[in-house]
């Protein structure tokens, strides 16, 4: 293994890690703000719609944390699948009935057509390889939600949220969403959906695999 493989894998380690902090007591006590609440509803909303326009069976939810939007699939009668690297945020899913599984992107090899993740890729520094892991288990969808650091809104509720909450935030890179969209038709995968949530705080981000991706050398083999 190259000492640029292992630093990586350190990274990550480290940024798992401070998920795992993130959620501990989760399990007893539900951490989500009155804020948190407003912000998961307009999320279902959008989602709901969107998803009422795809050909879309089976779901797999990247880092499903607490299960929030996971649940939003199940109740729109998804068959989905949850991953996630914290033992904490496990145990919370499978207390909600999900079905979930300890383990991360880099190791699940299943395909699915629809690939999610909610707030995800921006807190790696070089969120590119998660990408194309995301990329990699897809048949035909990626869809990501995102904060968006352009808008004034996104820009300003981020500063509140750690003033109120202090060392509970996960750090975040301020990507735009054009950072998110490169990425992702470099490697084979077309934006078809680019929808704002909650005054344009969030953005749903729905990309679609180019029939020319199939074969793209660019995403990572399983």
């Amino acid at each position: 293994m190259s000492v640029k493989a292992t630093k990586k894998e350190e990274r990550f380690s480290t940024l798992y890690d401070i998920w795992e902090r993130r959620w501990v007591g989760s399990d007893s006590e539900e951490k989500l703000t009155r804020l948190g609440l407003q912000m998961f509803k307009a999320k279902e909303k959008s989602l709901s719609k969107l998803l009422g326009t795809l050909d879309v069976k089976n779901v797999i939810e990247v880092g499903c944390g607490l299960g929030h939007i996971q649940m939003v699939y199940k109740k729109l009668g998804y068959s989905n699948f949850g991953i996630d690297v914290s033992p904490t945020a496990i145990t919370v899913c499978r207390n909600k009935g999900l079905d979930v599984e300890l383990c991360a992107v880099e190791e699940e090899t299943r395909k699915f057509d629809l690939v999610s993740s909610d707030g995800m890729l921006e807190h790696f520094l070089n969120f590119e390889p998660m990408a194309q892991h995301m990329m990699r288990l897809s048949s035909r969808y990626v869809l990501i939600i995102q904060p968006n650091h352009g808008s004034f809104m996104g820009k300003t509720l981020p500063y509140l949220a750690e003033l109120l909450r202090g060392d509970d935030i996960v750090m975040e890179y301020n990507y735009r969403i054009d950072d998110f969209i490169d990425i992702f038709k470099r490697n084979g995968f077309t934006i078809r959906q680019n929808i704002p949530v909650f005054m344009d705080v969030f953005r749903i981000l729905l990309f679609e695999r180019d029939d020319e991706g199939q074969d793209n050398p660019s995403i990572l083999s399983s």
